[in-house]
């Protein structure tokens, strides 16, 4: 299954070749969790190109505990017939109603990208590498000779607006079809294709799943999955018990089967052996210096929003330090969001702050924005903390650099400085590659991963 792709207009059209629409069901380790509706139509512009385009509609309800998520887009993008180079994509996404809106032109081998949010603007621009192609048209594009000979090619991410380059490989099923598997930023995709149609795609062993409703499979009638994206994501920890996690100030643990090499060392946690990792709450020896990330504002993280300047100046007035700052707005943040649920997300802290709700990436953005807006370099981390029963679920909090040393937020719990049951995956960043990355560091985690707690200390 393709990738949500962007909204475009087709008034260049004199008159449509052909028209297609395929209709997907997207399930989650067998239960349906909603619908997607490809539309591909070729046209000849006024300049006498030829150009194919694909409209893509998709809703998505994601289950979280006893809340939900509703995750909608409405994209279309558009290429040369002939090359399947990229012309232009256009659209939005919405998660739980907060909307991002993108747009990408191709301008003579420049692609000029787009992101907006509440006002907020981000673009970028990139020279697309010679027989680059839209991820959602790859397999217009590669034929099943070609898909059989396996290779690589460079493509533009329709949710990133970003270039990168994947690998295929694939092998002849018996009724003709063709499996083919895709490693993108360093996760299998598997899919299932006929004629450049694709008929079945699937993620992390089932996790995600979309299926041609044609398809006899998808018409069955299956309700023995469980559609809880935080049940079919958490890890339970096989290594000794820690009664009190939130308690917990140096904590070891080992990772097996896990992409170990990506985790990054930090002013908090450490290597040590193979496959070992040691997480302590204290960095105060730390010298690392902020990055310019931890001190910018973006489209999420909107620390120039007037509301979250004025919201912060009246926080942090009369503090007498830098930590003192830090605590007050964490201690904010955790009063403020006085509705805990997990019905949203894109949410930029912005909204966060006149809506008073949200999970921990909306408690962690608003602490970002906040913090940066008074002056103090903050970081946005993603990674998985255990709570009390052994369970490792993914999770955002941050780090702040007050008075010349790095300290550990979580205002999700109420914390400062955090406990060290947790593992630190990747740091945000300020930009929509960024933001991708956070996604593919969680599924690279989720590749049978174990995770053992070897030891901890100071626990009160």
């Amino acid at each position: 299954m393709s990738k949500p792709v962007f909204l475009f207009s087709t008034l260049f059209f004199t008159f449509f070749v052909f028209a297609e629409t395929n209709v997907y069901k997207i399930s989650m380790m067998g239960a349906e969790i909603g619908r997607s509706t490809e539309t591909w139509s070729q046209a000849n512009a006024a300049d006498g190109s030829c150009e194919l385009t694909m409209h893509s509609v998709s809703e998505m309800s994601l289950a979280r505990g006893v809340d939900s998520m509703t995750i909608k887009s409405d994209l279309t993008l558009s290429a040369d017939c002939r090359t399947f180079e990229p012309k232009r994509i256009k659209g939005e996404i919405s998660e739980g109603g907060s909307k991002i809106f993108v747009e990408g032109i191709n301008r003579n081998g420049t692609f000029e990208t787009s992101l907006s949010k509440n006002g907020n603007r981000e673009t970028s621009s990139f020279q697309m590498p010679k027989n680059t192609v839209f991820f959602g048209m790859i397999f217009r594009k590669l034929s099943s000779e070609t898909l059989l000979k396996g290779g690589k090619t460079s493509i533009i991410s329709e949710e990133s607006l970003t270039e990168s380059e994947i690998s295929y490989s694939a092998s002849k099923n018996a009724d003709g079809t063709v499996s083919a598997t895709v490693i993108f930023q360093g996760i299998p995709i598997k899919y299932t294709v006929s004629g450049g149609k694709v008929l079945r795609s699937e993620i992390q062993n089932g996790l995600i799943v979309y299926t041609l409703e044609s398809l006899p499979e998808a018409k069955e009638t299956r309700t023995s999955g469980n559609p809880d994206i935080l049940q079919n994501t958490k890890l339970l920890n096989k290594g000794i018990t820690v009664k009190s996690p939130r308690k917990a100030k140096n904590t070891t643990f080992q990772i097996k089967n896990g992409d170990f090499a990506s985790i990054p060392e930090t002013c908090f946690q450490k290597k040590a052996g193979e496959n070992t990792l040691v997480v302590t709450f204290d960095a105060s020896k730390c010298r690392n210096i902020p990055a310019p990330d931890d001190t910018q504002s973006n489209i999420i993280e909107d620390s120039n929003n007037p509301e979250i300047i004025r919201a912060a100046q009246k926080i942090v007035l009369g503090a007498p330090n830098q930590t003192e700052m830090v605590n007050r707005i964490a201690k904010f943040v955790y009063k403020h969001i006085s509705s805990k649920n997990y019905n949203h997300g894109n949410m930029s802290a912005g909204e966060v702050l006149r809506k008073k709700s949200g999970d921990c990436t909306e408690h962690s953005a608003l602490f970002a924005a906040l913090s940066r807006a008074a002056g103090i370099p903050t970081k946005m981390v993603y990674g998985v903390v255990m709570n009390p029963d052994g369970e490792f679920f993914f999770h955002n909090w941050n780090e702040a650099f007050a008075d010349g040393k790095w300290v550990t937020i979580d205002s999700t719990f109420d914390i400062v400085p955090a406990d060290s049951s947790r593992i630190t995956l990747i740091y945000g960043g300020s930009d929509s590659r960024s933001r991708e990355n956070v996604s593919l560091s969680v599924l690279r985690f989720l590749n049978n991963t174990e995770i053992f707690v070897r030891g901890f200390s100071n626990e009160q």
